[in-house]
């Protein structure tokens, strides 16, 4: 298996050389005059880190009825969280809990998965599953990343960054070098990546360094098989000369006058400049990384912090939580200024697994495996998918036809979400091992 951690010090060791550098707006995306239909697929796979608490969001109950094995804790919540709201998903009324408020603009392109079986309560397990939405190996991921897989499906040599991961590893154990993702631990850590260290101001020097290192030469065979270490090395070199052309690191300056706008629509305050975890920082990175131009699939986690154990849920998890539905609704503004529709881009929302429908004698909640997830784009058609048990958040078996309950139906599981948007984009989904969800999935016979 490949786990890649591609930092800035590998990158410009590869590129050898930082080239001029040039203004990259801030805001530029692709060419107004363009088409949205001519648009490549841009994919986001969202991870809300720590086990969110889905009755305060994707999967909530009606605080006027009471549940047998539910203690909904509405009176230790504030008022602003107490509330569900109702929401039209593909004409079908469901309830989302007071912090999932910032999404529910975003309502016309939401597929909502309920109920699906994580397998597991630990945290690394958890979040090696939704990296790949395989079922990992104890607690190594198996397979592709999510993000790998669908940079692999619609490859092009026109992206200096076809694949990155925010805070999460990268696998690739299928496709070629050309879709590794470069992962950085924090998301303020690609303007380091973007920027020379010490840029060659001498041009007849910075040529003469790039003619050296273009003849180099690899002892490997050219009767090699597989590609050669100094094939994608030069490719490597090229790419990254590619990058130094413009100052792209601009587009990430987020302190800028002119990036005002920017910082308003995330929430990004002086702290939140200053915190190199800052959640909104991240999904503008996130949004930066596609509307320049530069990436196509982005993986980026959201560090909200979301394990609440004890008293402090419930102050914490909903107010965490609900700033990471904010980010990623501010995120969702951005991609539908370039893609109105959601026609050309998927975004995927989860958590490694969810938060016990009880409240433990500490005040707060533990490791729960029945799970929900998101997903925004017009790659599915939207609606309720899947149901979790009325009265103690259990597992429903479902109709894999209607995703409604059924006797002698299907639990869903991770690779059925994963199978589905792979599927729909295009993508071989056989790796998952399981048929996608041909209902969801727009045009499907």
């Amino acid at each position: 298996m490949k786990i890649l951690s591609l930092d800035r010090r590998s990158l410009l060791r590869g590129a050898g050389l930082g080239l001029g550098l040039l203004l990259l707006g801030p805001r530029r995306g692709r060419d107004a005059a363009a088409a949205v239909d001519d648009m490549p697929h841009r994919f986001v796979s969202v991870y809300f880190a720590g086990a969110w608490d889905v009755l305060l969001g994707a999967d909530t109950r009606d605080p006027g009825r009471t549940y047998g094995a539910i203690n909904l804790g509405t009176t230790r919540l504030a008022p602003e969280f107490r509330d569900p709201i109702p929401v039209q998903l593909r004409g079908r009324e469901t309830l989302y809990g007071a912090a999932m408020a910032p999404v529910v603009r975003h309502a016309d392109v939401t597929t909502l998965f309920r109920g699906i079986n994580m397998n597991t309560v630990a945290h690394p397990t958890g979040r090696s599953y939704v990296n790949s939405f395989l079922s990992p190996r104890g607690s190594t991921v198996r397979g592709d990343s999510i993000g790998t897989t669908v940079a692999a499906i619609s490859p092009s040599d026109d992206l200096v960054l076809p694949n990155v991961s925010i805070g999460l590893s990268s696998s690739n154990v299928s496709h070629g070098s050309e879709v590794n993702a470069l992962t950085l631990r924090r998301a303020t850590e690609i303007t380091s990546v973007l920027r020379a260290e010490r840029p060659i101001q001498d041009p007849q020097l910075a040529a003469a360094l790039a003619a050296a290192q273009d003849a180099s030469a690899s002892c490997i065979s050219d009767r090699y098989p597989a590609p050669r270490p100094n094939d994608q090395l030069a490719a490597s070199r090229q790419q990254m000369r590619r990058l130094l052309a413009d100052d792209t690191s601009a587009a990430f300056d987020f302190r800028r006058a002119d990036m005002a706008a920017l910082r308003e629509r995330f929430g990004i305050t002086q702290a939140g400049l200053a915190n190199p975890n800052d959640v909104g920082v991240s999904a503008a990175v996130a949004s930066q990384l596609l509307r320049a131009g530069l990436s196509r699939t982005v993986t980026v986690m959201l560090d909200t912090r979301l394990d609440t154990h004890g008293a402090e849920w419930a102050d914490q998890q909903p107010l965490r939580q609900r700033r990471g539905w904010e980010v990623l609704a501010a995120l969702l503004d951005e991609l539908r200024e370039d893609d109105p529709s959601m026609s050309h881009t998927t975004v995927m929302a989860h958590s490694e697994f969810a938060r016990t429908p009880g409240i433990n004698g500490r005040g707060g909640r533990d490791h729960w495996f029945a799970n929900s997830m998101v997903v925004f784009g017009k790659a599915l058609a939207g609606g309720v998918f899947g149901a979790t048990t009325v009265d103690n958040l259990g597992l429903a078996a479902v109709d894999l036809e209607t995703g409604r309950p059924a006797a002698g139906g299907t639990v869903l599981l991770p690779e059925h979400v994963g199978a589905t948007v792979v599927a729909a984009l295009g993508g071989d989904a056989s790796p998952f091992r399981v048929q996608p969800i041909h209902s969801l999935i727009t045009g499907s016979p």
